[in-house]
């Protein structure tokens, strides 16, 4: 007969029986390979798709559409380099420099637009409507058409001249980009800060290809040190 297993010996009153360990399967290094190939894609293809998605978006025509996609592609990439290296401080740089990527270039983009080439223009206020932000103050945005009649692109602007309700029916001056790209703007907006936002806006993307190199060398080197270790063990 076969023996059946042996009984454990019952433990003295008070005394706890330690918990088993857990075997957790040996960790895997990943690819380099693929690691290289991530950081590739993820350093140099997401930040160029997110500026360019973002440089449309400062079409109000285009704005919504465009900024979906680069928030996916911003979601794509912070994914991508997750992969590559999944430390605090990686994802952290990451979510900065794509925050700044989703609000920077298109400010810059039309301020630059509208001070080569906006024309000052008088229109007259015929709606406003009011907006509040998350931090509780009330923001004011009017609808305007052209006193001379002419059709006006995105005939909507927030800024001087346009403060509540009262200011309905008054007639103020806006610039308008003849092209018809840029909204209209107050005259009185600080144009030459948004306009140095183009610089920052090309260095974000190399930014962030950056952290997706430091990235994958710190992930390349350790683990080519454990390979090493293995090898000399």
């Amino acid at each position: 007969m076969a023996r059946g297993k042996k009984p454990k010996r019952p433990l003295a009153e008070g005394v706890v029986r330690p918990p088993k360990r857990v075997r957790r399967p040996p960790s895997r290094d990943p690819d380099p390979r693929t690691v290289r190939r991530t950081a590739w894609l993820t350093g140099l293809v997401a930040p160029l798709l997110m500026l360019g998605l973002v440089l449309l978006a400062s079409n109000p025509d285009y704005q919504a559409p465009c900024m979906i996609a680069a928030v996916l592609a911003l979601a794509a990439g912070i994914i991508g380099i997750g992969f590559v290296r999944a430390r605090g401080w990686v994802i952290a740089s990451a979510v900065l420099v794509g925050v700044l990527l989703m609000t920077v270039p298109a400010a810059a983009l039309r301020a630059e637009l509208i001070s080569h080439r906006g024309v000052r223009t008088e229109v007259e206020i015929t709606a406003a409507h009011r907006a509040k932000s998350r931090n509780g103050s009330v923001n004011w945005s009017c609808d305007i058409r052209r006193v001379d009649g002419r059709p006006l692109p995105h005939a909507r602007f927030a800024g001087s001249g346009c403060s509540g309700r009262d200011s309905v029916g008054r007639t103020t001056d806006v610039l308008v980009d003849p092209a018809g790209w840029a909204p209209p703007a107050s005259p009185y907006e600080d144009l030459a800060f948004l306009r140095a936002g183009l610089r920052l806006s090309g260095a974000l993307p190399v930014l962030w290809g950056l952290i997706a190199y430091a990235a994958a060398r710190r992930t390349l080197r350790e683990s080519g040190a454990r390979d090493g270790r293995k090898r000399g063990g």
